[in-house]
């Protein structure tokens, strides 16, 4: 079984359980990132991988958070400075969430725009 077709195939009721875990570690992760605790950023595993579980399950997730990283640069190069450190899973939905295809539709549509036809 490869790692992208993990739970691809699931029903309505598996599919609620992999979202609410999913919600559950990013609500996780961001109660714990600011968290004073001796461990620097410790919420930014939690908060990545209920991310990953959100992305694998939900496209309407992966447009947002596609349009996120468009929208704020710097979350974009927050996710590309952790790309390295994290597992396998995390690093396909950094990969899957770049905000590449936005960028060509804005190009396409200035373009579209300038032309005086």
């Amino acid at each position: 079984m490869s790692l992208t077709a993990v739970g691809t195939r699931n029903g309505p009721v598996q599919k609620t359980c992999w979202l609410a875990l999913g919600w559950g570690l990013v609500v996780a992760g961001l109660v714990l990132l600011p968290a004073p605790i001796p461990i620097p950023l410790v919420g930014m595993m939690p908060l990545l991988t209920g991310l990953a579980i959100l992305t694998t399950h939900s496209k309407a997730m992966r447009r947002r958070l596609q349009y996120l990283r468009h929208r704020f640069e710097w979350l974009s190069h927050v996710f590309e400075r952790f790309v390295h450190r994290v597992p396998l899973r995390i690093k396909l939905m950094i990969h899957r969430t770049r905000p590449h295809a936005i960028h060509r539709r804005a190009r396409i549509q200035s373009r579209h725009t300038c032309d005086p036809k």
